[in-house]
């Protein structure tokens, strides 16, 4: 019995809440196996991010296409970017392989003593070079703003517009779908908007959990990815993803002092008394999104 994989370049962070490991743990719970490429490493804990240590472009380029060229890959994962050769990089291994849908959920790291990438520099080789070749990119509010004005001005449209024209400014680059999330955002509910070729194609307001949490976005990129490599169409893998997401942080698990990971395998264990009191959907708590391209939403 074979299972779908995802190919994910990622940094690897030694608490697992985020990075490889946390893709590893989010395609493993949803039936699936993640290839990793670990475009650097980082040094830190639960509180806090202490240094970033890029990895040699050419080593990733080899790794990545050993495997590529071994295996069939059903989707690829781009996270942590820590300088302009690890982008230009995965740029061309994206563009040799034009069949495997790419899900971009970019973070932007630099080495505090790289005097050689500068973080908007790195933006701009994203937009300029991976962008084209995204299937769907997943960005919050301030990162999409940044890479949507690289080549428009935006000074004349109204701000409730602007989510809507900025998708539509990186969708015309060749991205397929754009998923903005803004987990930041001061509101009660998290609000997250997909975009498509037909404008606003779903809108999924999820409840604010009172925690912090470390490797949320890289749990729903993953998750969102692996789905799309079961097959299920993008705005159900999108919708399915957010749901599993929510889940795993509202049964995160505190393993050090600063913020919580989610648990990424929360379907295992029972459910308690405090999860029944925070549910917010329909969706039964110990149940995670069947990984089939005929679930439906």
């Amino acid at each position: 019995m074979s299972r779908p994989i995802i190919l994910s370049f990622n940094a690897h962070d030694p608490t697992g809440g985020a990075g490889i490991a946390a893709d590893v743990l989010t395609s493993a719970s949803l039936e699936a196996n993640a290839f990793t490429i670990p475009t650097a490493l980082l040094t830190g804990d639960f509180s806090q991010l202490d240094a970033v240590c890029p990895l040699d472009a050419d080593w990733i380029d080899d790794q990545a296409r050993t495997l590529l060229e071994d295996s069939v890959i059903d989707a690829i994962k781009v996270g942590v970017m820590p300088d302009l050769n690890v982008v230009r990089v995965v740029a061309e291994i994206i563009a040799d392989y034009p069949q495997v849908p790419v899900i971009l959920a970019p973070s932007i790291l630099v080495a505090d003593d790289d005097e050689d990438n500068d973080a908007d520099e790195i933006i701009m080789a994203i937009h300029e070079l991976i962008l084209p070749n995204t299937h769907l990119l997943i960005a919050q509010k301030s990162l999409l703003k940044q890479l949507a004005e690289i080549r428009h001005d935006f000074s004349s449209i109204p701000a409730h517009e602007l989510a809507h024209a900025h998708a539509h400014a990186l969708m015309s680059m060749g991205c397929e779908y754009v998923l903005l999330t803004d987990a930041k955002a001061p509101e009660p509910q998290v609000v997250h908007l997909l975009f498509g070729e037909g404008g606003l194609l779903r809108s999924d307001a999820m409840a604010r959990l009172p925690y912090s949490f470390l490797g949320a976005n890289t749990t729903l990129s993953a998750s969102i990815a692996t789905l799309i490599a079961h097959g299920q169409p993008t705005p159900q893998a999108v919708g399915e993803g957010l749901e599993f997401t929510w889940q795993t942080l509202q049964h995160g698990i505190n393993m050090g002092m600063g913020k919580k990971i989610p648990d990424r395998f929360y379907w295992t264990r029972p459910d308690d008394a405090d999860a029944e009191k925070t549910k917010t959907t329909d969706t039964v708590g110990g149940k995670r999104p069947t990984p089939s391209p005929t679930t439906l939403q």
